[in-house]
């Protein structure tokens, strides 16, 4: 909606609408996977938050829910503070004496969802465990976007750091093991599975993984998510590294 179209009363009222349906019902995102996947860290890095991870033993011991203060940058309400709340889950497979309890708190926060981020190692090779937990969960598994994450640490770990991109070897195996997790979450899930590939510490994929959560709203509340698509590929890529893609693409004969 164009807000030139609309009445200072009208804009006012539309305002306040929006407020208010934040308030009651803040656009709500939980991320799951098994432990070690790097949940907390891509939540980190999309939202500027500084939740603890720790790279040897599971951090995340219970729900963590998180209020963000973000600004509606589109539409007619353009401007309009509202919260975006994230809530980081328990690593599953972590323990197996508190598998049961988990997966208990997962179906407990689950229906507050508007999307829910699923990550995916690409490093595990071994997602039997994986399905065993999207089997237990398929009656959510509609809101799911699915992101693969890690991938500058796939083989032969030759991230191309000069423009901040998959050499052309991982790009290959990154592909590969999209598409075989892709085909095995389906099978459990009885629906098309995709995943996007990411790497939350070159800041790579993620605009994508995060239009995607957009796109998977509910109908209804997705309205909510389009107003905060603010993210650009020249957020999360070094100066330098645009910088030196600018002169490559110039380059005669690139």
């Amino acid at each position: 909606m164009d807000s030139s179209f609309l009445t200072k009363k009208e804009h006012a009222d539309l305002i306040a609408a929006v407020e208010q349906v934040a308030m009651q019902k803040p656009p709500t995102i939980v991320v799951t996977g098994v432990s070690g996947a790097g949940k907390t860290s891509v939540i980190n890095r999309l939202f500027k938050t500084t939740m603890p991870v720790s790279h040897t033993v599971a951090c995340t011991k219970e729900f963590i829910s998180t209020d963000l203060a973000l600004e509606i940058t589109n539409g007619a309400a353009a401007g309009t503070e509202i919260k975006l709340r994230v809530k980081d889950c328990p690593g599953l497979g972590e323990d197996i004496t508190k598998e049961s309890e988990y997966l208990e708190y997962y179906r407990h926060h689950l229906p507050d969802a508007d999307v829910i981020l699923h990550i995916s190692a690409s490093r595990n090779r071994a997602v039997a465990l994986e399905q065993q937990h999207l089997t237990a969960l398929k009656h959510f598994g509609h809101r799911m976007v699915f992101g693969l994450s890690q991938i500058d640490m796939v083989e032969p770990l030759n991230w191309n750091d000069r423009l901040n991109f998959p050499s052309k070897e991982q790009a290959t195996h990154v592909a590969e093991i999209c598409e075989d997790r892709a085909a095995r979450f389906s099978s459990v899930l009885d629906r098309k599975v995709s995943l996007i590939p990411f790497s939350s510490r070159h800041g790579f994929g993620l605009q994508k993984l995060f239009t995607a959560m957009i796109l998977a709203c509910p109908e209804e509340r997705s309205w909510l998510f389009d107003g905060l698509k603010a993210f650009k590929f020249s957020d999360f890529v070094p100066k330098a590294a645009l910088s030196q893609l600018g002169n490559d693409i110039l380059k005669p004969n690139s």
